[in-house]
């Protein structure tokens, strides 16, 4: 094992190349640096964590127990123009900085570059969450509008790179851990592709689904990151 040293109180001691070699590859840094940034990192990865178990509950509760819109067959976006726009809209806000706060948690931590380009595909995730914040979607049946093009446009966005990054995030957990998620996306697009070219009208449910599963996923990875910090 590699060691670098650092400077405590005027006298040197010897402390394992983790994090400090990653930010100050040359320098000497007090002891107490090093739990200061555990925290922090911490703390971004429950934000991470808090923001997407927000916005899932959300679109869980809207879909159980609100039935002005169809959760079989319309968007969980179009609860973002009804009744419960504000709670919607906030969670989009909401999710995307917790997706990008645990984006920024994985890059300032030295790993294996399967982590890095994982969260660096988390970055345009959580952007499109932000931007479909204050870009409402068009409804079902209603009139084209550009606000409703871009939201489309960061839906597609986040249902590609979302999945993306946290499988190969994932990885750095072994394969067992690697599989699970795995399996449940290809199940989750399976439930989204699938249906209509059987003639089926599920889109909406079939958002949910692969909704459920990314947001577990990127819940799942952010809290067994924080125990680890």
């Amino acid at each position: 094992m590699r060691y670098n040293m650092v400077n405590v109180y005027s006298k040197r001691v010897a402390v394992p190349l983790g994090c400090v070699s990653v930010a100050f590859p040359n320098a000497y840094v007090s002891t107490d640096e090093l739990p200061r940034r555990s925290r922090l990192r911490r703390t971004l990865y429950c934000a991470g964590a808090a923001g997407l178990g927000y916005l899932g509950a959300v679109i869980l509760l809207l879909s159980i127990f609100w039935h002005q819109y169809d959760p079989v067959t319309q968007a969980a976006s179009d609860y973002g123009v009804g009744a419960f726009a504000l709670e919607m809209n906030s969670g989009f806000l909401v999710a995307g900085a917790g997706v990008l706060t645990l984006a920024a948690a994985l890059l300032t931590i030295q790993e294996r570059w399967q982590v890095k380009a994982g969260a660096l595909l988390l970055v345009p995730s959580g952007m499109a969450l932000v931007t479909n914040a204050f870009f409402p979607t068009d409804v079902e049946g209603a009139t084209r509008t550009f606000h409703g093009l871009v939201h489309g446009l960061g839906g597609a966005v986040f249902f590609f790179t979302a999945p993306a990054g946290l499988l190969l995030i994932s990885w750095r957990f072994g394969r067992g851990w690697f599989g699970t998620p795995a399996v449940a996306v290809a199940l989750a697009f399976a439930s989204l592709v699938i249906p209509p070219l059987q003639g089926i009208d599920a889109g909406g449910l079939g958002e949910r689904v692969l909704i459920l599963v990314v947001f577990s996923a990127g819940i799942a990875t952010a809290l067994r990151m924080m125990r680890e910090a």
